[in-house]
């Protein structure tokens, strides 16, 4: 999300550090900084808001409380400091709820507003977060959207039916089966019972999308003059469901689903009600909600031992009481040394010691926390399938084969996603087999430059069925561009073979094509005795990363007729002075003598770390090597 240090700021007396500054606080105290950038006389903050704190840190005021306890600067004003006050006793604004999704409304009737353009400070407010200023009703909405985590929306309350007592009437509920919805981006949607709508009571007619989104004949206009402005809290789920299955990501559909507090929802409704009659010059008839937004908080119990020990510091009392004094908790020190914290109404994500531990650690900061090297211990249990699972990896690596990690997703197969992230990743694959065939067929045209006779590889992976998952091993080879019986069989047969011989079991065979076999790994191990310890590793020897090439290479074959005598070293030698620097392999592959003389065929493979090789500079390549061969005395074939 993005911040503007200048909004920021105005949460407080003090001047606040450099923007530098601060990002690099938030960095080690809080949360990732992706950017920070200048934008006019403001500077922007793009910041990662992790899961866990992204409740209540998805708002201007979110991140001036981080601030203030990471700097220990007192917030100049909280909006959240006292309840506000939005109770009625008029009968203007008539509203019932009739989902479990949403468990509070609140609505506010202003008369009389003038819509147009905002003023300056807030158009300037808004743009420095990327944001177009539409009009003074919907930046107000915006406005305390970003600065209080709140979603708000104005209606139209004069396209609003009236009840029998001349109020408009707000009824959300859920959508029928087939009920369709006309955005306000102007986008039809066909709804379904699981989404929550927000309707006109009188009419029947749906207004917004709850929680995601508001709709095109209801919203503010330039002829508008009454202003019906919502702010309502709804079920994280829902929302975010609703969300995916109609593929409208919204700022306020992020904020619910994040778990928004029900109890923003009141302040929001007075701070937009306020904000709007402020700048378009309207009057706040009424403000009415209902149902319940009061949150109760379970107190969490920890111990000063407690937080040493999982932190492996040496905090003293006055230290822990300091940070919780920051932060504001409500706190007592019981009689046996453990604290008793109630956390504030907008903080859920403190429901146990360690998320209580947490909080105490990134704010005393975590590096203080000093490394400590494990101590070893004696092995208590052998993981019977990785151990089997090793030791099929160790077999067919030692036969020349490559193991390989492909994905579990697939476009077509048997257990479908209800939410996919792509339409080519729509199932979860139910066996091995066609991601390694497609494996296998994508390295067949890099044999020559691996330098190998055969894409041999396996991967031992989880497969999944309805309401099943299991591990399989799946071994795929492959000669030549084809398949070839006589060649591919063998390789194959030798692979099963030499797993059966290491684990003294044989295989039972559930899925095979053409130089392809399948077998379940739990079937297996179910069958073998448990170890009682793993062999003992044997470390490799040292490997040097080399880079590598993004280019395409080009093979080129070479045969010659030479003397008798003469070694394939010394014609590899004549061959690598000729190619040059682009020639990356060279592999020979053929001898053999007739009438005094002796063939020697030899492939070489070029390729360029800076582009791709054209066939001409190849063919000058090779006229020069066949030109180096000729003046050594021997006959190109």
């Amino acid at each position: 999300m993005k911040f503007s240090y200048n909004w920021v700021q105005t949460y407080f007396e003090e001047p606040l550090p450099a923007p530098a500054l601060a990002a690099d606080k938030l960095t080690f105290h809080s949360s990732e900084i992706e950017d920070v950038v200048s934008v006019g006389d403001d500077t922007v903050l793009d910041i990662k808001v992790l899961p866990d704190k992204s409740a209540w840190l998805m708002s201007h005021r979110g991140l001036a409380k981080e601030l203030s306890v990471i700097y220990a600067l007192p917030l100049k004003a909280d909006p959240f400091a006292s309840n506000p006050i939005i109770s009625s006793t008029q009968d203007t604004i008539k509203i019932s709820i009739d989902t479990p999704t949403c468990d509070f409304y609140g609505a506010a009737l202003i008369t009389g507003v003038t819509v147009g353009p905002s003023p300056a400070w807030l158009v300037a407010r808004l743009e420095a977060l990327g944001q177009r200023s539409i009009n003074n009703i919907v930046d107000a909405t915006n406005y305390v959207m970003f600065d209080l985590g709140q979603p708000l929306h104005a209606f139209d309350a004069d396209t609003l039916g009236v009840s029998a007592t001349g109020a408009p009437h707000i009824h959300v509920r859920a959508a029928a089966a087939g009920e369709r919805f006309m955005t306000l981006s102007n986008e039809e949607r066909e709804l379904t019972v699981d989404d929550a709508v927000i309707t006109d009571g009188v009419s029947g007619r749906v207004l917004a999308l709850a929680g995601v989104k508001g709709g095109l004949d209801s919203g503010v206009t330039a002829e508008t003059k009454t202003i019906l402005l919502e702010s309502a809290h709804f079920e994280r789920v829902a929302i975010r469901k609703t969300s995916q299955r109609h593929r409208l990501q919204t700022d306020a559909a992020k904020r619910y689903e994040n778990g928004l507090s029900v109890k923003v929802a009141p302040y929001g409704l007075a701070a937009g009600a306020a904000l709007i009659a402020s700048i378009a010059g309207g009057e706040v008839i009424e403000m009415k909600s209902v149902g319940d937004c009061d949150v109760l908080r379970v107190p969490v119990m920890v111990s000063l031992a407690k937080i040493n020990s999982v932190l492996g510091v040496s905090l003293v009392e006055s230290q822990v009481t300091d940070i919780l004094d920051r932060f504001g908790y409500e706190y007592e020190i019981m009689e046996a040394g453990e604290f008793r914290v109630v956390p504030p109404w907008e903080r859920d994500d403190l429901v146990v010691a360690e998320d209580l531990i947490e909080e105490i650690g990134r704010i005393y900061g975590l590096a203080h926390v000093v490394s400590i090297s494990p101590v070893i211990q004696p092995l208590t249990e052998v993981n019977t399938r990785q151990y089997y699972a090793h030791l099929i990896r160790a077999t067919l690596a030692e036969l020349g084969f490559a193991e390989v990690y492909t994905s579990s997703f697939r476009s077509l197969d048997t257990v479908h996603l209800k939410n996919a992230l792509a339409s080519d990743k729509s199932y979860l694959r139910s066996r091995l087999q066609e991601n390694l065939l497609e494996v296998r067929e994508r390295n067949i045209p890099h044999r020559d430059l691996l330098g190998i006779e055969a894409i041999q590889v396996f991967e031992i992976g989880t497969v999944f069925g309805a309401t099943t998952e299991a591990f399989h091993v799946g071994i795929a080879v492959q000669t030549g561009t084809q398949y070839k019986s006589k060649v591919d069989d063998p390789l194959l047969a030798a692979a099963v073979i030499a797993i059966e011989n290491a684990l003294g079991q044989s295989v039972s065979v559930l899925h095979t094509a053409p130089g392809y076999v399948e077998f379940s790994l739990d079937e297996v191990v179910a069958l073998l005795p448990i170890p009682v310890s793993y062999t003992e590793y044997k470390r490799p020897e040292n490997v040097i990363y080399k880079s590598f090439s993004v280019y395409p290479a080009v093979s080129r074959d070479i045969a010659m007729w030479v003397a008798q005598g003469v070694e394939v070293i010394e014609v590899e030698a004549l061959l690598r002075a000729a190619a040059g620097e682009n020639m990356v392999r060279l592999t020979h592959l053929d001898t053999f003598s007739k009438e005094g003389r002796t063939s020697l065929a030899f492939r070489l493979v070029f390729q360029s770390y800076e582009k791709t090789l054209e066939s001409s500079e190849v063919d000058a390549t090779m006229g020069t090597i066949y030109d180096a061969v000729s003046k050594a005395g021997y006959e190109a074939r």
